[in-house]
């Protein structure tokens, strides 16, 4: 978006002088860490802020972050010039409006902290294509293809695929104990015999989808594949739990990054 620093200082400020709140946002593996605070300070090309122990942990580690607010008519996109981790102060400058989706996402998505690699068959194609797996949730999933590997003409939004996804098998031993469980509340659990089984540790999950978005990374000599998937009963379920484990572990990874920059810092 073309919205001069100026204008979005302006906009800034305007915060500022109201005492209104700004959400700091970053996407941290694919989960949405934010926090509220207010502009503590601003000039001619900077703000200061307050914020916290884990959000700073992000900040330290991805050097940006983007501000949100009610009084905001855009999301601004700022870049980290300093921390006081100390007195738990940030310092933003370089803004850049940006588009409103970000952080809007109505699913939990997660990045796999392995390398995963998925196997997708195009409606019409008799090849099998293999792509990194970059994100997932209940709904969908997001695959790279590098730039002279890229299948121009199979990749078109509305395009129907075929997509099978190896997951740890330690999903799948999960579900098999919620079977077992009494008093599982309203799960509606399928019998352990029924739960797909993979191979070397591995579960392998086969859903249908469809293409709904391309996104060049030109800098990256990528393309990122967006595709939503519809998943069967228990595939969804074995997905649902792969991803609150993944999230436990995304939050408890944050953790351990906010205390050893803390005791660095000391």
């Amino acid at each position: 978006m073309l919205i001069s620093s100026s204008d979005l200082l302006q906009a800034l400020r305007q915060i500022a002088d109201s005492k209104s709140e700004v959400r700091l946002l970053n996407i941290y593996k694919g989960l949405p860490i934010s926090y509220d605070t207010n502009i503590n300070f601003i000039d001619d090309s900077e703000i200061q802020v307050r914020s916290n122990k884990h959000q700073l942990a992000c900040l330290y580690y991805q050097g940006e972050s983007f501000l949100q607010g009610g009084e905001l008519p855009y999301i601004i996109k700022s870049q980290v010039i300093s921390l006081n981790l100390a007195r738990e102060i940030a310092v933003f400058s370089n803004f850049e409006a940006v588009k409103n989706n970000i952080g809007n996402r109505t699913e939990i998505r997660v990045e796999p902290d392995a390398p995963l690699v998925v196997t997708i068959q195009f409606n019409g194609s008799m090849s099998e294509i293999f792509a990194p797996l970059t994100n997932i949730s209940a709904g969908g999933a997001s695959v790279y293809f590098e730039t002279y590997l890229f299948p121009t003409r199979l990749c078109q939004p509305g395009n129907d695929l075929t997509m099978t996804i190896s997951l740890p098998d330690s999903v799948s031993h999960k579900i098999k104990k919620l079977s077992q469980r009494p008093g599982t509340g309203k799960l509606n659990l399928p019998p352990r015999t029924n739960i797909p089984e993979g191979q070397d540790g591995k579960i392998v999950i086969t859903a249908r989808g469809r293409v709904v978005a391309v996104h060049p990374e030109f800098s990256l000599k990528r393309y990122r594949v967006s595709v939503r998937l519809f998943f069967k009963d228990l595939s969804r379920i074995v997905i649902l739990q792969y991803i609150s484990q993944r999230q436990s572990e995304i939050i408890q990874d944050l953790r351990i990054l906010s205390d050893e920059l803390y005791s660095l810092k000391r």
